[in-house]
């Protein structure tokens, strides 16, 4: 269960403040009060609990919740209480925020913390950090204790940078959130080889984040060796994702954990990459991909294609293989 001395909960609520505030359909009792927000398992009649993968259907059968988030197909019991929606998990987030405010970002004002009027703006700045002074910070901005903003760094609008972060050589666009550890600007591997000797290329590109980009902790963004390497709008970083020098992303794409993704890369919009994969330089992945986790890919990728395995392949076509050589093994 959620503890309170971490997350101050704003509770109880009746269920018709809840669906005034996320405009969803109801059936059951309206007057129903809950408490606060439960896993399926661990749900009582007090908690508002959601249910969205078949998966838990014998959990979503015999649970105690006193409010269910689901789809209208499942809101069959007369006996119980439901938030009809086409997305149920969507709604419990939605939900969750009204319980928990305070909780969707890390509070990064460390103590001591002060306020600081950097160009005229307000920047709460907790302790040890360090702003350039010829950088260019918008208003609304937190960073949190160790970090450092480089020479000419411009960040935007209510900007979220948490502990021990690093940017350099970055223009940053409003409402980025960066997550602790993570360093921004970092030097791109890149060498030059005449016979045994190694020549450090000059790496003299930027970093570009546009808007409404969040980064996961502990993640690696190269700047460009010549050009840019740029995050486009609406893209979402799990941590530890390291993206080299001169990549792209596209709009609303979506990383998991451990990702690779070698230099010079383009990556279309509305991509998804799960965890661990790999993807090899100079490739252009297309728009609408999907590839599975611990993938590697080392082509590149039309439109609207499913990948997975390695090298990356449609997935169908990697499912059949690997049955194949299943079948083929138990056979010996």
């Amino acid at each position: 269960m959620i503890d309170h001395k971490f997350y101050k909960n704003y509770g109880p609520f009746e269920i018709q403040y809840l669906i005034d505030k996320i405009e969803c359909d109801y059936k059951g009792n309206i007057k129903t009060v809950i408490e606060d927000i439960s896993p399926i398992e661990l749900a009582t009649n007090k908690h508002i609990t959601f249910f969205s993968n078949k998966k838990y259907l014998n959990l979503f059968e015999k649970s105690n919740a006193g409010v269910f988030i689901v789809q209208k197909k499942f809101a069959t019991n007369n006996s119980r209480n439901y938030i009809i929606t086409d997305y149920p998990y969507y709604t419990f987030a939605e939900v969750a925020k009204i319980f928990y405010p305070d909780s969707i970002y890390p509070n990064y004002k460390c103590s001591p913390e002060e306020s600081i009027d950097l160009n005229n703006n307000k920047i709460s700045l907790s302790v040890n950090s360090f702003i350039h002074r010829t950088a260019k910070l918008g208003k609304n901005i937190v960073i949190g204790a160790n970090s450092v903003v480089g020479p000419n760094v411009i960040i935007g609008n209510n900007c979220r940078i948490g502990d021990n972060v690093s940017i350099y050589f970055a223009k940053i666009h409003d409402n980025v959130v960066i997550s602790s550890g993570t360093r921004i600007g970092s030097d791109g591997f890149g060498f030059a080889i005449k016979k045994n000797q190694f020549s450090k290329i000059p790496q003299v590109g930027r970093v570009i984040i546009k808007k409404n980009v969040e980064i996961g902790a502990n993640c690696c963004i190269d700047r460009g060796s010549a050009g840019d390497t740029i995050i486009n709008e609406n893209c979402m970083l799990d941590n530890m994702v390291h993206i080299a020098h001169n990549v792209e992303l596209g709009k609303n794409c979506i990383l998991a954990a451990q990702i690779g993704i070698s230099g010079s890369t383009k990556i279309g919009n509305n991509v998804t990459l799960g965890g661990q994969v790999g993807i090899a330089g100079h490739l252009k992945i297309g728009n609408k991909v999907t590839i599975a986790a611990k993938s590697g890919v080392i082509g590149d990728i039309n439109n609207n294609m499913i990948m997975g395995g390695y090298p990356a392949q449609p997935i169908k076509k990697w499912h059949r293989e690997t049955i194949y050589l299943r079948n083929q093994l138990k056979k010996k």
